[in-house]
Parts: structure tokens; C-alpha cells; sequence
């Protein structure tokens, strides 16, 4: 352990002193955060709302009405679910409200009435949305329902039916929402930068260890892993302080963004649980693909030429540029299969967005730990057959 510790110093010493890497560290990251959050700002005094309207009367009657009137939405009228989702997605729409058709019938009947609501994760709207969308359903399905619930115990005319309606409201079978969310859904208000600080997060944690990965192959090809190895300092002890300090590196990049983006953007991380297991369990990745590109790298040139590509493109794949839900369902396959990045992001927005406990992402967790696994593994073993057979 003390070979190991002796080895992260030196190389920790060496990054210090690299100014590049300081930059894409300390800097590139917040910038970005800032950038993007800021393009896609999440107060507006208008919310937008999209109403594919399967009823108009009735209970649909009521929940339209009490949409059109409010002062806070803009209502648009569609045909088709599918059409509010897209407009979500390009940012035309803020949210939309889908009234089945028979909604009151339904009701009436002694069923639960189910109105979808669409929902877009940035939006501090959301919560707003649910909540009115909520209030009207239970003015008018409690009602309706308790009323036909008086008629058959009492046989009394509609209107003095309504009237006991309301001593037996709460009683009575409850008209339900249904939230089905454009890449996640909270009652709280999220800040606009809490998506785009996870995925920087993730993003700047595995691309600046690949690119960390040239460090590596200037020592194998510079002879100062050989001089290295020829005094105190073993293969494994040189591989072992070279990938510790790239995990530490990585957790420290992953706490200071998590720190910067809570204090200066006001982003709610969620559980504690979840933010610390994805950062530990992330930076073992990240220090593992550094070490793999490390070991597959010829010159030191070729690790950030192949592994900043590499790293954008799993990126990309794994939703650290948008909400992988947004995505095809055959695409969000590909990422989940491909990269551990999907696994990572849908971890902390859960907790950010959804309220997600630990149980709810020990399949993240359990993930991202086999992807460490694997790479460590296999960076571990090429690169030491690449030192022991120089």
C-alpha cells in the first residue's frame, strides 16, 4: 500500500501541473452546466398545455373548462397523444392532459376515471399542473359517484342525490391520475440546471479519465515505467497507485460539480444515498476505462484521440446530452446494453426528479458496479502484460 499511495501522489503531483487538464477539471464543466441550463430556462409565466379531449362534458367538461379559464395555462387543443408527446419533446408544448373518451360514464358507473397527464421533467410547472388536474377530478368524480352511490340507497331525485353526495364523498371509489412523464416527474420544483449538472457530471468523470489514459502510455513509452519497475515499485504496485489516482480524480470531479451545481444552481440531488453510491461507483468506471486506454493506446497521442471520441459517443448513447426516455424504446435498450452512462444518469435523476430512494436503483448500482468491474479488469490485465513484456 505504501508502493501504491507513493504512485497516486506523483502522478496526482503531475496533473496538478498540467494546466489542459486543470481546465477541462475545473473549469470546462460549470461552464457548460451554466451554458445549457441557461438556454432552457424553466420559469414562464404561461404554462402550455396540450388537451387531446376524449370527452367534453361531464367530469372531460369540467377538467377543460377549469384549464381554459386559469389565467396560468395557454391551451391548445390535439387529436392525438402522440402529437402532444412530440411537441413536448421539441419544446413546444409544456405539458399535455389526456381525457379518455367515457370518462364520466365511467364514473358514473362506479369505475375510476383515468386521466394521463404528460409531463415535462424541467418544467417547475409540473407540479402546478398535477395538482389543478387533481383538484377538479375529485370535485367531479367524487361527486358524481356518491351521488349515484345516494340514488341506490335512497332512491332521492338527481339533485337531492348531489346533495348527500357530498357527506358521502370521501367514502366512495376515487377518480385516479396517471402521471406517464416525457423522461421523469416530481411534485417539487426542480431547478432548470438539476438534468444538465447530472449529466456533465457523468460526461466529464469518464471522458477526462479516458483522456488521462496518454499519461499512461508516455510512461510505458519514455522508459519511466521501466525505471520504475527496476527499483521498489512492482507492476502491480505502479498499476495500482496509477488507477487509484485516476478514481480519486473522478470522485473529486463528481463531488465538486455535485457541491457547485447544489450552492450556485440550487440543485436538490435527492437521497445522499444515491448521489454518493453513483459518484464511488462511477469514478471505479472511469478509473477503469482510463486504465484500459491506457494499455490499448501505442502513443500518448492516440488515448485522447480515440478515448475523447469514444467518451462523447457513449455520452451521446447513454443520455448525457437529453433524457434517454425521450428516446426510442430500441435505443434506450442499445444505451442500457452499450454504456454504463445510462445506468448512471437514470440513477440521479430518479433521485433528483422522481423522489427515488436507494432500493429504488440497486439495479443502477449493481450495474455500474459490474461495468467497473469489467473494465478494471481488463485495463488491470492488458496493461500489466504490456509493462512485464517490454
Amino acid at each position: 500500500m505504501t508502493v501504491v499511495s507513493a504512485v497516486c501522489a506523483v502522478d496526482l503531483r503531475r496533473l496538478s501541473r498540467d494546466k489542459v487538464a486543470l481546465f477541462f477539471l475545473l473549469v470546462l464543466p460549470f461552464v457548460l452546466i451554466f451554458a445549457i441550463g441557461a438556454a432552457f430556462p424553466v420559469e414562464s409565466d404561461t404554462v402550455r398545455v396540450g388537451v387531446v379531449a376524449g370527452e367534453t362534458t361531464g367530469v372531460g367538461g369540467a377538467l377543460i373548462e377549469a384549464a381554459t379559464s386559469s389565467k396560468s395555462l395557454e391551451v391548445t387543443t390535439y387529436d392525438d397523444v402522440r402529437e402532444v408527446v412530440r411537441d413536448i419533446r421539441l419544446g413546444e408544448l409544456d405539458a399535455g392532459i389526456v381525457i379518455p373518451e367515457g370518462l364520466t360514464r365511467t364514473v358514473e358507473q362506479g369505475g375510476e376515471g383515468e386521466v394521463s397527464l404528460e409531463l415535462d421533467p424541467a418544467q417547475r410547472s409540473s407540479a402546478m399542473l398535477r395538482n389543478m388536474v387533481s383538484s377538479v377530478l375529485e370535485d367531479q368524480a367524487l361527486v358524481l359517484t356518491a351521488a349515484r352511490f345516494a340514488q341506490g340507497r335512497t332512491d332521492a331525485p338527481p339533485q337531492e342525490a348531489l346533495r348527500v353526495a357530498e357527506q358521502q364523498v370521501r367514502e366512495l371509489a376515487r377518480g385516479q391520475v396517471r402521471s406517464i412523464t416525457v423522461g421523469g416527474g416530481t411534485e417539487a420544483p426542480v431547478s432548470g440546471f438539476a438534468f444538465t449538472a447530472a449529466a456533465q457530471m457523468i460526461l466529464f468523470m469518464f471522458i477526462n479519465a479516458l483522456a488521462g489514459g496518454a499519461s499512461l502510455v508516455e510512461m510505458r513509452t519514455t522508459g519511466v515505467a521501466d525505471r520504475a519497475m527496476s527499483g521498489p515499485v512492482d507492476a502491480g504496485g505502479l498499476i495500482g497507485g496509477l488507477t487509484l489516482s485516476r478514481f480519486l480524480v473522478a470522485v473529486f470531479q463528481g463531488s465538486l460539480i455535485a457541491t457547485v451545481a447544489s450552492v450556485a444552481f440550487d440543485v436538490d440531488w435527492g437521497a445522499p444515498a444515491i448521489l454518493v453510491s453513483v459518484i464511488l461507483l462511477f469514478a471505479l468506471v472511469s478509473a477503469g476505462g482510463g486504465v484500459l486506454i491506457g494499455a490499448l493506446a501505442r502513443t500518448p497521442d492516440q488515448a485522447p484521440a480515440f478515448g475523447v471520441p469514444l467518451a462523447l459517443a457513449m455520452a451521446a448513447l447513454g443520455g448525457c446530452f437529453f433524457p434517454l426516455a425521450v428516446a426510442p424504446p430500441a435505443m434506450q435498450v442499445v444505451a442500457r446494453v452499450l454504456t454504463p452512462h445510462a445506468w448512471a444518469t437514470d440513477a440521479l435523476v430518479s433521485g433528483v426528479f422522481d423522489g427515488a430512494t436507494i432500493v429504488d436503483v440497486l439495479v443502477n448500482l449493481a450495474v455500474l458496479a459490474g461495468f467497473a468491474a469489467l473494465f478494471l479488469s481488463l485495463g488491470v490485465v492488458l496493461l500489466r502484460r504490456r509493462l512485464e513484456h517490454r
